[in-house]
């Protein structure tokens, strides 16, 4: 038996020893992964090492599913290698438009897969459309100075901002820290959604928006999370991404009040939900599953950006996400915004009302009798004229 086949015959045996909760991948079997998968020139990324996943998973080991498994390898690495020859930009550039996984581009390019690395590509490439090339400096970066295990600890520190790693990051140049940390704060507070602390649970008053029209390009679903919308909304004269966290409940309710199209994606959810093979977390691409992006036009959605203490104050979180507050139909939309602005008028007649009574006292200081005064100054009715004294009142 060659060495490949022995290194094949070990990698299963310690695979399958592995306690079933460890996930694959793990330090145990890593090292070897990346062992085999480097003699056929091939980086240790998600899709080739699916190949070595999928042959541990068959019930024994043989010569036969051994030379299947090479097969398998060597073909990969054949299209692998002989692929057309691209940068690092043009790779990032046309990951985000495959969609491809992190866990395939990061090894493909020569990074870690680590937290901070996925958020540059995941987040930042993907979701809110960053450059390349400021994905790749940001890459750069961190590989020279090796800080990947320094951004993971700081990002558990509670006052982060004041800790000497902070200082010392920030002298790296490294420009997208901050967003990091929140991102990550927001990951971890959305795994427990049912406690998800309120504004007023924590102690800030939101400053909140009320949105329209938003296109939803994605829906990210995840069993010990919230889910969350991905999409773009129009800022005057062009499109601004967004991405929207709320509950399933508020979720099934902005599809059943789409249409066709939301039922469909309603009923989509619940098949890629209840096939458990499916990945964890779910993302449906509405784009390519139904050839447009969801149109959400028949309901407005109050939304608020989460807010973290720095020192005494609470500054709002700098990336483009929001919590939804309230969903509200079309119709009680308008109905608010009729109340509001029935309000408004009766505001601006108090104050009318209110300064007719200085108009009242200068007609008086000049010598005029009170019963004309009031007739000059509109105020000759006596409950209109006690409206007004103590309207006025009320602004000394």
């Amino acid at each position: 038996m060659d060495q490949l086949k022995l290194k094949l015959q070990e990698y299963y045996q310690r695979y399958r020893q592995l306690d079933q909760r460890v996930k694959p991948g793990k330090e145990e079997v890593g090292d070897m992964e990346n062992d085999i998968l480097s003699q056929f020139g091939l980086p240790a990324s998600k899709r080739f090492v699916q190949i070595l996943h999928d042959f541990v998973n068959h019930a024994q080991v043989n010569d036969h599913l051994l030379d299947y498994v090479s097969k398998k390898l060597r073909s990969a690495a054949r299209t692998y290698l002989l692929s057309p020859v691209m940068s690092d930009v043009e790779v990032l550039n046309h990951a985000r438009n495959q969609k491809r996984s992190p866990y395939d581009v990061l090894p493909e390019l020569g990074y870690t897969v680590h937290e901070y690395a996925l958020f540059l590509v995941g987040e930042l490439l993907y979701r809110r459309n960053m450059a390349p090339v400021d994905v790749l400096d940001e890459l750069k970066k961190v590989q020279h100075f090796d800080s990947w295990n320094e951004l993971q600890l700081l990002s558990r520190i509670s006052d982060y901002n004041t800790h000497e790693l902070y200082a010392r990051l920030k002298k790296q140049e490294l420009r997208f820290v901050d967003d990091f940390i929140q991102y990550s704060r927001r990951q971890e507070s959305a795994k427990a959604p049912a406690q998800r602390a309120t504004p007023e649970a924590q102690g800030y008053t939101p400053n909140y928006r009320t949105i329209s029209k938003l296109q939803v390009e994605d829906i990210v679903l995840d069993q010990h999370a919230s889910p969350c919308l991905y999409g773009k909304i129009r800022s005057g004269n062009r499109y601004t991404r967004i991405s929207i966290g709320l509950e399933f409940s508020e979720l099934n309710q902005l599809l059943m009040s789409s249409g066709e199209m939301g039922a469909a994606v309603s009923d989509l959810i619940k098949k890629k939900l209840a096939n458990p093979a499916a990945e964890k977390p779910t993302v449906i691409d509405i784009r390519t599953e139904f050839g447009k992006m969801l149109r959400l036009e028949n309901c407005y959605l109050e939304v608020y950006k989460p807010q973290h203490r720095e020192g005494r104050e609470w500054i709002e979180d700098k990336d483009n996400f929001y919590f939804v507050d309230k969903i509200l139909t079309r119709k009680e939309f308008e109905k608010r915004a009729k109340e509001t602005e029935i309000k408004e008028k009766i505001q601006e007649c108090l104050e009318l009302i209110g300064g007719s009574y200085v108009h009242y006292q200068r007609l008086r200081r000049l010598g005029i009798t009170d019963e004309e005064a009031k007739l000059r100054a509109g105020l000759q009715d006596e409950l209109l004229f006690k409206l007004s004294f103590f309207l006025h009142k009320l602004k000394d």
